[in-house]
């Protein structure tokens, strides 16, 4: 399910309004009035996002005669970015989508703009449904994605670029550095942390294929020194709504219990000023993960940038 639709029938009556609310904005849809206004007998309708909160106010006068469809992805298969449902998702908000694509054309014009290349990251602006029992948790999103989330997949992929979605992990270490990491599936913490460890998530994701990634202003560890980690700047803050929390046990002074967070966000590589289309794609990335970064060409390059 990705929305609801409510068609309202020409009953006359007062009050009855539909209020749509979504990260601090608020719509008012008053179909008794829209109704009234009409010289001839017509329904109104009106279409929204799962994840938008609505409330109708109470009806003063005369009756209000609705019906309401959830709206469903078709059963045709899984989705996926080689044939993305959400070019149908993105028409609300796409009298953006050519203002928002000419502002980073002329942004990567500007050879002031990340000289050397980096990461950009977008926390995502709507809920979707992440199946962790599955390999790969957040792949159908992509066919899924909507409203923002989409204008923003679809302009990078338009100019070129390979935006991809990650589980973006972020903790405080015991000695109060800030680390992060990124992969592109779910760990469950509770079957693959060893009990008798100390909690360390970057090091343990990472171990697991992910990313270690920094934004600036944090301090690195001294004391765990992970080489070469990958710089981000986030464009949109990380929001908590593509949020999943694991809770892991832990053995070694005493029982306790550990949790994790990962919010699932979407990021982009460019390159450098002049080659902007020269970055890591995702897979050299997965195929260079699992080396070490030290002796990895590919990653001295994309440092050096």
């Amino acid at each position: 399910m990705f929305g609801s639709l409510v068609v309202v029938f020409p009953t006359p009556h007062e009050g009855g309004a539909l209020l749509l609310r979504h990260r601090g904005h608020e719509w008012m849809f008053d179909s008794g009035r829209e109704l009234a206004d009409e010289r001839q007998p017509s329904i109104s309708y009106v279409a929204f996002f799962s994840d938008v909160e609505h409330e109708v106010a109470p009806v003063i006068s005369g009756h209000r005669v609705t019906l309401t469809y959830n709206l469903y992805f078709g059963e045709g298969g899984e989705l996926s970015s080689k044939e993305p449902v959400s070019e149908h998702l993105s028409h609300p908000p796409a009298v953006n989508k050519n203002a928002f694509c000419g502002a980073f054309q002329r942004l990567l014009e500007n050879p002031e703009f990340l000289p050397y290349g980096g990461t950009l990251a977008f926390g995502l602006r709507h809920v979707y449904p992440i199946k962790l029992d599955h390999p790969s948790p957040v792949e159908h999103i992509y066919g899924a994605l909507k409203g923002s989330d989409a204008v923003v997949y679809q302009t990078f992929r338009a100019l070129g670029f390979q935006p991809v979605l990650y589980n973006y992990y972020e903790w405080t270490t015991p000695n109060n550095f800030l680390e992060a990491a990124v992969i592109d599936k779910w760990i469950d913490f509770d079957r693959s942390y060893p009990r008798n460890e100390t909690a360390d998530i970057t090091r343990f994701v990472r171990d697991e294929g992910g990313i270690v990634v920094y934004q600036e202003g944090w301090g690195i560890d001294p004391k765990v020194g992970y080489e070469n980690p990958e710089k981000v700047d986030w464009v949109t803050p990380v929001t908590t709504f593509n949020r999943v929390k694991d809770e892991y046990a832990m053995y070694r002074n005493k029982p306790s219990v550990g949790v994790t967070y990962s919010d699932v966000c979407l990021f982009v590589r460019i390159g450098k000023a002049g080659e902007r289309l020269v970055y890591p794609t995702v897979s050299q990335l997965e195929k260079e993960r699992n080396r070490e970064p030290h002796t990895s060409q590919f990653w001295q390059r994309w440092i050096d940038w």
